[in-house]
C-alpha cells in the first residue's frame, strides 16, 4: 500500500509539472524557431513526438543529468578573509541599498557590518523605474520574438529531460525520487530571462559576465521582496566562449551569488545552479519546499 501511494503521488506531481511546462509555454507564446547569431538551429525529426504520445525516440538525458545537489567548492566551515567581503563590496558599492534590503534586519551575519551605514530604502522606486540604479524590476517573461523563441526551445529540451525519465521501469526508486526532484524545480520557476535582450551586438566577454550579475541580483532582490516560496527565476545565457564550459559558470555563480549570499546568512533559503537544456541558464529558487515523506503519513491498519 505504501508503494502505492508513493506510485500514486509520483504520477500526480507528474501531471503537475507536465501542466506547469505547458502553463509556461502558453505564457510566452511558442514562436517557430529562428536563427540568431548566438544559437544554432538544430535539426529536427519528422517523426518526433511531443507530450505523452505514442512515438518513441532515444533517451538524450539520463539520472546523471540532474541540476540539483551540485557539489560547491565553497565551504561553509572555511574562514572568509575580510579583504574578499571588503573587495566585493566595494566594487559593488552602488548596490549596497539592495544589499542591505535582502539582508533585512540581520546584525549577526558577516555582511552586516558592510551595510550598517545604509539605510533601509524603497529600492523599487521612481528611482529604480527611472534606471538611476545599477538594478532593474524587470518583466517576468521576455518580450522581443527572438528571446522567446530561445526560451522556447529551452523549455521544449526541459520537457525532453523529464520524459525522458523511465518511470514505467522502476526498479529501485531512484528514476521516480530524481523525476519528483527534477518537476518540484520545474514548477517553481516563475520568472523567464534572456540576456540576449539586455546586452549589445558586440558584446564581450566582460560586458556579459556584468549583464549577468545585474540580471541575477535584480532577481535575487524581487523574489526577497515578494517573499514567496517555491518560486525562482531562470536566466537563459548567449552562446559561451570557446573554451569555456557548463563548469565555468558554475564556478561563476558561486563566486559572485552563492558566496555573498553565504556572507548575508540567507543561503538556505536558495538553490542556485547553472543548468544546460540546449541552452546554458542559471537557475535561482527561493525557499523550496522540501518532498513530503508520505512513508510517515500513511499508517497501516492494525491486523487483527
Amino acid at each position: 500500500m505504501r508503494r502505492d501511494i508513493s506510485s500514486l503521488f509520483v504520477v500526480v506531481v507528474m501531471i503537475s509539472v507536465m501542466a506547469a511546462v505547458a502553463f509556461q509555454h502558453n505564457i510566452i507564446t511558442h514562436h517557430p524557431s529562428r536563427l540568431s547569431p548566438l544559437f544554432a538551429k538544430k535539426k529536427s525529426s519528422s517523426s518526433s513526438g511531443k507530450g505523452f504520445g505514442p512515438t518513441k525516440k532515444e533517451p538524450k538525458y539520463s539520472i546523471k543529468d540532474k541540476s540539483y545537489d551540485i557539489p560547491s567548492s565553497i565551504s561553509k566551515n572555511v574562514e572568509v578573509s575580510e579583504d574578499d567581503l571588503s573587495n566585493f563590496f566595494t566594487t559593488y558599492n552602488e548596490w549596497k541599498p539592495l544589499f542591505r534590503n535582502i539582508l533585512g534586519d540581520s546584525s549577526s551575519s558577516l555582511a552586516s557590518s558592510f551595510l550598517s551605514d545604509v539605510e533601509h530604502q524603497d529600492i523599487w522606486g521612481i528611482s529604480t523605474a527611472e534606471q538611476r540604479n545599477p538594478w532593474r524590476l524587470l518583466p517576468g517573461k521576455p518580450t522581443e520574438d527572438a528571446s522567446l523563441s530561445t526560451l522556447s526551445t529551452f523549455l521544449d529540451e526541459l520537457q525532453r529531460s523529464l520524459l525522458d525519465i523511465p518511470l514505467d521501469q522502476l526498479i529501485t526508486g531512484d528514476n521516480d525520487a530524481h523525476f519528483l526532484e527534477e518537476g518540484r524545480r520545474t514548477i517553481a520557476m516563475t520568472r523567464f530571462h534572456v540576456m540576449e535582450e539586455y546586452i549589445t551586438t558586440n558584446g564581450g566577454h566582460d560586458e556579459v559576465e556584468q549583464e549577468l550579475f545585474k540580471l541575477c541580483w535584480s532577481e535575487i532582490g524581487h523574489l526577497v521582496s515578494q517573499n514567496e516560496i517555491d518560486t525562482g527565476s531562470l536566466v537563459l545565457l548567449p552562446t559561451l566562449e570557446e573554451g569555456k564550459s557548463l563548469e565555468d559558470v558554475q564556478e561563476y555563480i558561486e563566486t559572485n551569488l552563492i558566496q555573498p549570499l553565504q556572507w548575508f546568512g540567507i543561503e538556505d533559503d536558495w538553490e542556485i545552479v547553472a543548468l544546460e537544456r540546449g541552452n546554458v541558464a542559471v537557475r535561482m529558487l527561493y525557499k523550496l519546499s522540501d518532498i513530503p515523506d508520505l512513508s510517515e503519513k500513511y499508517v497501516p491498519p492494525e491486523s487483527d
